[in-house]
């Protein structure tokens, strides 16, 4: 159960229709009346432990609850209350309902319009995804969606954070696959005078805006940049290099292959002339969306499952990363040197 969506306890909304797992209410709006079963209180309360048979409190410890009782009318007795954490006595609680209304505070003058919101592992999770406005990109003729993320955690494995990606979160899958992938976080944690930083969050609007445009401008510089197919092997051979940890950049013959299809489709793939770094970045975003990437033998359900989520999807984002940032010259070097050793060998 990878999407980690657990019911009853567990609720998705979504307003594009019951997502990949198919266990999302699908609505035509998320406002204050819909989100409000996600909205649980968290009782805090001494930790216990029995010892020899009497009760000793653990004094630098507390238990967090989730009460469902005023907000799911649905779920009864034992089942209203659920455990989510024993952190330490300094442990600050920032409820779902505090995020969803610092959200609300922080995009009001906006046209903002949330498109899903989600509990995952009963409740330990949660997390808002959002349109902000100017979230279509067009690259090269190319569109991008872009989305404003809200995560935090009552478990104590991540802090409130809040991050521009591409990556709607609508289980426990697009939860870590988005907040891998994004690269300036808003991050309150789990300490003192955390209401207070929460207050912060408006200043990130204007870093998620100009990190937009800055990906427009990387991803259009890759557009102009030239690339001939000897290159684009080597970048493509160079990666599997790095990510495979070839030693002495000997690559499997599987991995040059993989290099080899990313560059046929770097020149033949779809709306692709073979002429720039953009076309070997959409050569391998189509190589780990609908091609060899995703499995050869998997099942169609399988594929699209990879390309959006898993292992694929995972590939897509490292790759167009490395192509892009500084690690490109170790892609071209390594790459080079394991093409000339796979021609040696033939």
């Amino acid at each position: 159960m990878a999407h980690k969506i657990e019911q009853p306890h567990d609720i998705v909304l979504s307003v594009q229709g019951t997502e990949w797992h198919g266990l999302a209410q699908h609505v035509n709006a998320i406002g204050d009346a819909e989100v409000s079963p996600l909205l649980f209180d968290i009782i805090e309360s001494p930790a216990y432990v029995q010892v020899d048979g009497e009760q000793a409190t653990l004094e630098d410890y507390k238990v967090l609850v989730a009460d469902h009782r005023k907000v799911r009318p649905d779920l009864s007795g034992k089942d209203a209350l659920v455990p989510l954490h024993i952190p330490k006595a300094g442990y600050k609680v920032i409820s779902n309902r505090e995020i969803w209304n610092v959200m609300q505070k922080s995009l009001r003058d906006l046209d903002c319009k949330v498109t899903s919101v989600c509990t995952l592992e009963r409740g330990k999770k949660f997390a808002i995804s959002c349109d902000i406005g100017n979230s279509d990109l067009v690259i090269n003729k190319d569109k991008f969606k872009a989305n404003l993320n809200f995560v935090t955690s009552h478990d104590g494995t991540i802090a409130m954070e809040s991050f521009d990606s591409a990556i709607r979160i609508v289980c426990m899958n697009t939860f870590q696959w988005s907040r891998n992938a994004a690269a300036d976080k808003f991050k309150v944690y789990h300490t003192k005078n955390a209401e207070f930083a929460l207050e912060g969050l408006g200043d990130l609007l204007n870093v998620i805006l100009k990190g937009r445009a800055e990906l427009v401008k990387v991803m259009e510089y890759l557009a102009e940049h030239k690339c001939d197919p000897n290159t684009a092997l080597a970048m493509a051979a160079g990666y599997f290099c790095i990510t495979t940890d070839a030693k002495d950049n000997k690559l499997a013959t599987r991995s040059m292959n993989a290099a080899r299809e990313i560059v046929h489709l770097f020149a033949n793939g779809i709306g692709n002339k073979g002429r720039t770094l953009y076309d070997l970045v959409n050569g391998a975003t189509e190589y780990w969306t609908s091609g060899e990437g995703t499995g050869k033998k998997a099942t169609m359900a399988s594929r699209v499952y990879r390309s959006q989520l898993g292992s694929a999807a995972e590939h897509k984002r490292n790759f167009i990363a490395m192509l892009a940032g500084s690690d490109r010259v170790t892609m071209f070097t390594r790459g080079q040197e394991a093409v000339r050793q796979a021609v040696l060998a033939n």
